[in-house]
């Protein structure tokens, strides 16, 4: 069950993904309060939770902003998710069932259909996507660091998504993971990937700023 805080955590989220919330502008705790109908308590530890993921941050005298953008950082997380996501497909390749591989379809539906131009939206399915291709290799830790990484990549996610204007998104296609899943052939599934990772961090490196 979700806490107030949970809710809270989700609806700044929200704002900042969506761009209610733009990079550098300070987050008054009274205005902030009054905007989302809540206490300062509970309103602090929220903006704790969201430094702890990267979408915040606090300067002494100042206190808290909504962190900026920074290309470095934008392609220290790209690099980061590359090896993370091609070492989850290599693990859970070879134990992948037809039950799973039906979930990933789904989802990988989902993953490549307008609504996922949403940030929350593609949030929520891009953490099934992960649980689900890693359900029976008894990874966990690798899941966890893979749910970190993306906590902080979808901010990333949601620019390059509003600075697309409704182009389609960068390199191959979800729908080309899930061909290759089916055929077990990891080296195809390797390409794809870096493939994907190439046009991202290409787009960062002409788009975004330091």
């Amino acid at each position: 069950m979700s806490t107030l805080v949970d809710k809270i955590v989700q609806a700044i989220r929200d704002d900042i993904y969506s761009g209610s919330l733009t990079p550098g502008e300070p987050l008054k705790q009274v205005e902030l309060a009054n905007r989302y109908g809540v206490s300062p308590i509970p309103l602090r530890e929220a903006l704790q939770r969201l430094q702890v993921e990267g979408l915040v941050e606090y300067f002494a005298y100042r206190g808290a902003i909504v962190a900026r953008t920074r290309k470095s950082e934008a392609a220290d997380i790209a690099d980061i998710r590359n090896a993370l996501e091609i070492l989850a497909f290599r693990i859970a390749m070879p134990s992948l069932d037809d039950d799973q591989l039906a979930r990933l379809a789904t989802l990988t539906a989902e993953l490549e259909s307008p609504q996922a131009a949403d940030a929350a939206f593609f949030m929520v399915k891009i953490f099934d996507y992960y649980a689900v291709l890693l359900a029976k290799a008894n990874r966990p830790l690798l899941l966890e660091m893979i749910q970190t990484n993306l906590k902080r990549a979808i901010r990333y996610y949601a620019e390059v998504v509003r600075q697309l204007e409704g182009a389609p998104m960068l390199g191959p296609s979800r729908h080309e993971y899930l061909e290759a899943l089916r055929a077990r052939d990891m080296a195809r599934l390797e390409t794809l990937v870096e493939s994907r990772h190439a046009a991202y961090v290409k787009f960062i490196a002409e788009h975004f700023d330091d």
